[in-house]
């Protein structure tokens, strides 16, 4: 076997930082060669010019909101006060010239209900829409509506229209028409000719099918099984009802692919149907907005394909430029890209629209932390810990975050603890990550007895198994033979899913820290390298960046620290989960903790942060 002499030197900002002349194995170069490559292809992300993916607004044109419509009628018609209410901001949302806040931007359960022009000044809006619905489906066979509607100036509460309608269900859509355009004529707002298609719409002549169309809508984007099994039923059947009805065929589309990639079902039936359903709504009207953002979602969840997704979600975006959901969307795509500040952009164009929505929020928090703006993203955490106290997420947010900022181990630790009681199996698994960088080993296997045996991480991309985590924890605590069946059981699981997933990078993310910390050197560097090889930064730069730690870490641990030294740096150069308080802290990193260009690393990133 030939050996070559290389040279290399590892700048930062003009100095060197990482060194290294001598005889490198063969099969030590290629990480290396990837590994520049990955730094020049991220600083040519970073520098090169894109084109904007979303229409820009003009700030000084006028914004509604749309308070939800009141249901005058049974509880169990709810879902029809709450789809005129969207029916009705969905043709608003494609008016370029109104600046639009959706209808989640009011929380219904307010414990001191505000008044509509309470809202609008608290939001710094111009106008409010309000209204009420009553669906008397006694009064005859045609099942009457009542609804009233009021459009109010914000500034003196003036109301500029009003109106009182009894209808029947059969013209619902020329209802939520006639609300639409009493707001732009009343507002002044011009519209063109694709504008007026969108305000005068109407989806489907079967009422049938727009029931269950409705229904279904109810239980989408739930993240209850039983729940996502109701939608995909109704959804169904509002198609077999109305073959032509594509936001329905759409909707359906959007429910398979959540469900695909979100774990529920990863049936290759499901994503195929994902496509199918997408398709057909293409099929029926190329131009729906709706049909561009189920295809946004078949390539983001079902492909990752985020090219195609963006080509998407962008076409839906200029059809309907106030569709929060669209733009959320276009943020977490673009973030997939490493394009950072477009996607924060994207995502805080979402946030203006849904100022009370904590998802996008909490997604915003996150992209921020991870490009290091860290006492921003500690204050989106905070204003979701308001909004949504009862969800766990931003407490982990939060918590690492803190971790992230300056290694505030009692600060995240505090954070934990006020956690709602809730979701025991994904709270052990943080509670374990706490304990474990508190190097409190019992206190870690303790928080494994209330998680599950294998656990997902949302936030880290990266698989992990109860045997595994038992495993690192007592390799970590120097306790190996207490610990030794978990490791064995760990390795032999993640085999198993290797040759069942051999493409899925987190398998061989997992497997690579297993046999890195069962000693199996040669297993643990080849199954690292692959899953950076399957989904590296270039490619998805969330999901890349982790396996790209999870790789440091093996190097670490197989004492290869000129390689992990390397690839902790490069990390270090890309937005993502770690910091310099990270690396000072997490015992992960102990077998090269005094190692010189370890330390070297170190003082120069504290330094920066």
């Amino acid at each position: 076997m030939r050996f070559r002499e290389l040279r290399y030197d590892f700048w930062y900002r003009g100095r060197s930082v990482v060194s290294y002349s001598g005889f490198l194995h063969p099969r030590k170069i290629l990480p290396v060669v990837i590994t520049a490559l990955v730094i020049a292809a991220s600083a040519c992300g970073r520098t090169q010019t894109q084109e904007p993916v979303f229409p820009v607004q003009d700030p000084d044109v006028p914004r509604i909101l749309v308070v939800p419509f009141a249901n005058l009628g049974s509880p169990e018609d709810a879902y029809f006060a709450a789809s005129l209410t969207k029916e009705t901001t969905t043709r608003l949302a494609a008016v370029k010239g109104l600046g639009f806040v959706s209808r989640d931007a009011v929380g219904s359960d307010d414990p001191a209900p505000r008044s509509a022009s309470e809202i609008g000044r608290e939001l710094g809006l111009d106008y409010v829409l309000d209204g009420s619905v009553l669906w008397d489906r006694e009064a005859d066979p045609s099942e009457q509506l009542y609804v009233e509607s009021r459009l109010m100036e914000v500034s003196d509460g003036t109301v500029l229209w009003s109106d009182r309608v009894v209808r029947p269900l059969s013209e619902i859509f020329s209802i939520q028409s006639t609300i639409a355009h009493a707001v732009v004529d009343h507002i002044g707002v011009a519209v063109d000719s694709e504008e007026k298609r969108a305000l005068d719409s109407r989806p489907t002549n079967n009422m049938e099918a727009y029931q269950e169309y409705l229904r279904g809508l109810a239980y989408c984007w739930s993240f209850e099984l039983q729940e996502l099994e109701l939608a995909e039923e109704h959804l169904s059947r509002a198609v077999i009802l109305d073959p032509n009805f594509a936001v329905a065929h759409a909707a359906l589309s959007e429910n398979h692919s959540l469900m695909f990639h979100f774990d529920y079902d990863r049936a290759p039936r499901r994503l195929a149907s994902a496509n199918a359903a997408a398709q057909r709504a293409h099929d029926i009207d190329a131009n729906l907005p709706e049909g561009h953002r189920a295809r946004g979602y078949y390539y983001y969840w079902g492909q990752r394909n985020y090219e195609l997704a963006l080509s998407e979600f962008s076409l839906a975006a200029h059809a309907r430029p106030n569709d929060p959901q669209i733009f959320a969307s276009i943020g977490l795509v673009l973030r997939r890209q490493g394009r950072w500040q477009e996607a924060i952009d994207a995502l805080q164009r979402a946030a203006s629209m849904e100022p009370e929505n904590h998802d996008t929020i909490l997604d915003l928090a996150s992209t921020l932390s991870r490009v290091r703006r860290y006492g921003e993203a500690v204050e989106a955490c905070k204003r979701v810990i308001e909004l949504a106290p009862d969800d766990i997420y931003p407490y982990v947010f939060l918590a690492r975050t803190l971790l992230l900022q300056d290694g505030s181990i009692e600060g995240a630790r505090d954070v934990l603890d006020a956690m709602p009681d809730k979701d025991a199996a994904q709270q052990g698994f943080y509670r374990y990550e706490q304990a474990v960088f508190e190097r409190d080993y019992d206190g870690a296997m303790d928080a494994l007895a209330a998680v599950d045996d294998v656990i997902s991480d949302p936030i880290g991309d990266v698989r992990f198994t109860r045997s595994l985590a038992e495993c690192e924890c007592g390799i970590l605590g120097k306790r190996p033979e207490a610990s030794a069946d978990a490791c064995f059981n760990a390795v032999e699981y993640l085999e198993r899913a290797r040759e069942i997933e051999p493409g899925d990078p987190a398998v061989h993310a997992a497997l690579g820290w297993a046999y890195a910390l069962t000693g199996d050197k040669e297993g643990a560097i080849e199954a690292g390298q692959r899953a950076v090889e399957l989904s590296p930064i270039t490619a998805d730069a969330m999901s890349g960046h982790s396996y790209l730690v999870m790789l440091a870490k093996i190097y670490a641990w197989v004492d290869e620290p000129y390689l992990a030294v390397k690839t902790i740096h490069t990390a270090m150069s890309t937005p993502g989960w770690i910091s310099a308080a990270t690396l000072d802290r997490d015992p992960c990193w102990d077998p090269i903790r005094d190692d010189p260009r370890f330390q070297e690393l170190l003082r120069m990133y504290s330094s920066d942060e």
